[in-house]
């Protein structure tokens, strides 16, 4: 990661999401998918699998870290390698079918969220896979 960022960028990356996980006085974030509780670690990678941000909440995760981000409320959120790389069996709560994310990047920050960005079947509202 640091490799690849720009001068500071990586830095900076860095700083904020130990910010954010500071202001919530959480030193361990977990799986929004399978709920395991992954350390943080002050240099990356910073958690065992990839964390991304949301602009909405979802409700059907609890463990969501409110930060802001260019003055917008954002919610940072982690998937965690075994459910990244197919080790967990997640599925798609409407067409069941197998939610894939071993080509996301592992000890990462995605700036999107990567459960709706994409969907596995159509439906009106984006939704989550689930763990099973």
């Amino acid at each position: 990661m640091e490799d690849d960022a720009q001068v500071g960028q990586g830095e900076d990356l860095r700083k904020f999401i130990l910010a954010a996980l500071s202001a919530s006085h959480r030193n361990v974030v977990n799986c929004a998918l399978c709920h395991r509780a992954l350390p943080v670690f002050e240099q990356f990678p910073l958690v065992d699998g990839t964390l991304f941000l949301s602009p909405s909440r979802h409700d059907e995760i609890e463990y969501d870290v409110p930060c802001h981000l260019q003055g917008r409320l954002m919610h940072l959120y982690a998937v965690c390698v075994d459910c990244l790389e197919g080790v967990h069996k997640i599925i798609c709560i409407k067409c069941k079918s197998r939610w894939d994310g071993s080509w996301h990047q592992l000890g990462t920050m995605y700036t999107y969220d990567i459960l709706a960005a994409s969907p596995c079947c159509q439906i009106n509202k984006p939704h989550l896979p689930s763990f099973q």
